[in-house]
């Protein structure tokens, strides 16, 4: 029987509205629009190494990463990049892009949550998790409401 090679990737996008809890932005000149600016936040988590690959169980590991990096509605300087290795009995150790849990940089966002999860494993399995925050500017004016709004 060939082997298979179970590969998960997992996509999460967190949309938030800029103002909430935020300083008000600085005017603009007279004559423009008002600006509206919403942050959204992709997360990609891939399968980097994960001996029981074929048995693991995709939809919790989804769940898992998605709980993990869920609260995170901006990322400080607009991208990261670090690994989440969920190990049997529920811990979830982040560590550097290259594993080194003594280095790297992680988001508190991502830290705001009980790293723990309910996939069950024998041997851990190691995730390369990256965020890229985009701003997405949109017209706030009376003169942008389209049809319908």
């Amino acid at each position: 029987m060939p082997q298979r090679s179970a590969a998960l990737l997992v996509l999460v996008t967190v949309a938030a509205c800029a103002g909430k809890g935020a300083p008000p932005p600085a005017p603009e000149p007279e004559g423009e629009d008002l600006k509206v600016v919403a942050s959204i936040v992709n997360a990609t988590a891939i399968v980097s190494k994960c001996p029981d690959d074929t048995r693991l169980d995709a939809k919790a590991a989804q769940r898992a990463i998605q709980r993990l990096v869920g609260p995170c509605a901006t990322v400080p300087g607009g991208k990261a990049h670090f690994s989440a290795t969920l190990f049997p009995g529920g811990r979830i150790e982040l560590a550097s892009p290259e594993g080194n849990p003594a280095e790297g940089v992680v988001p508190t966002c991502v830290l705001q949550n009980r790293l723990h999860h309910k996939v069950l494993l024998r041997n851990p399995c190691v995730f390369d998790v990256q965020l890229e925050e985009r701003k997405i500017s949109m017209g706030g004016g009376p003169s942008d409401a389209g049809p319908g709004g």
